[in-house]
């Protein structure tokens, strides 16, 4: 009972409170209770982790621009690739979905052996987020020409997008859903 007691005064309270208590109890009473409550509250206590935290906005734009739009842009498809979870899914314009990060990289690729980026501007407009998943959306330019003969096959694609990321099992944050379509 005592210990009932005492948690709900300490959870009621905070912490200030249970120490002063603490200084109350009779010795007596207490020799190896009050110790054994003192660690309770002190431990069993909520306290936020940095894994816990979730990142706001303008951190998952960054991480659109830092490490998707930037890396891929620039043809390093490595360190693009590394933005998507092993089991991601990329839902691409005139293709079939690209299932896994290898098939992701892949295409990557292939749009790079391919194309020169000319062009390739996105805006996230949109961030929601939860505790272990955030999702952001917006809006891309791009233009690609054929690196064969300078034509551009697809035109000017103003289209729109969504990343779903998920927070791993180590923290990092990672894409898990790809999804870009034209607009036009």
């Amino acid at each position: 009972m005592l210990l009932i007691t005492l948690g709900k005064r300490a959870n009621r309270e905070g912490r200030s409170t249970m120490l002063r208590m603490a200084k109350h109890l009779r010795l007596s009473l207490a020799g190896s209770v009050a110790p054994a409550v003192l660690c309770w509250f002190l431990f069993s206590q909520p306290h936020a982790a940095a894994s816990d935290i979730v990142p706001d906005e303008d951190f998952f734009a960054r991480q659109v621009q830092e490490r998707y739009v930037a890396p891929f842009r620039s043809g390093d498809i490595a360190a693009w690739g590394q933005a998507f979870a092993e089991d991601a899914i990329a839902l691409h314009n005139f293709r079939e979905a690209d299932r896994g990060r290898a098939a992701i990289v892949a295409f990557g690729e292939a749009v790079h052996q391919m194309f020169d980026l000319t062009q390739y501007d996105v805006q996230v407009t949109d961030v929601r987020r939860g505790a272990d998943w955030a999702y952001t959306a917006g809006s891309y330019t791009s233009l690609l020409v054929s690196k064969q003969d300078g034509s551009e096959p697809f035109g000017l694609q103003r289209g729109k997008f969504v990343l779903l990321w998920e927070r791993s099992d180590s923290g990092k944050w990672l894409i898990v859903l790809d999804m870009g379509n034209s607009s036009e």
